[in-house]
């Protein structure tokens, strides 16, 4: 499932309230049109950019992992082999 959120400015958002108060389905489509092809038009230029090499992904992973242990400490608890398995998680 891909999940895709609009982000309107207040003017945008209010122009839609005021449609929709005054049930103007032709204004709202159009509203709602226009912000979508922004959205889409940004959707493409991110799937566009070149995906990190294997040492540039395993460098974030690295600084990921290195950001995590530092938030959770030393002492945190090792999840079992069980807890990280197929069965473990879908387990209720």
């Amino acid at each position: 499932m891909i999940r895709i959120t609009l982000e309107l400015s207040s003017e945008v958002e209010e122009k839609l309230r005021e449609s929709l108060v005054r049930h103007d389905a032709t204004e709202m489509r159009q509203l709602l049109a226009e912000a979508f092809s922004t959205t889409v038009e940004t959707l493409l230029k991110q799937a566009s950019e070149p995906s990190p090499s294997n040492d540039e992904f395993e460098f974030i992973a690295d600084q990921l992992a290195e950001e995590f242990a530092a938030c959770v400490g030393s002492d945190a608890p090792m999840l079992s082999d069980y807890a990280v398995s197929r069965a473990g998680i879908y387990s209720n």
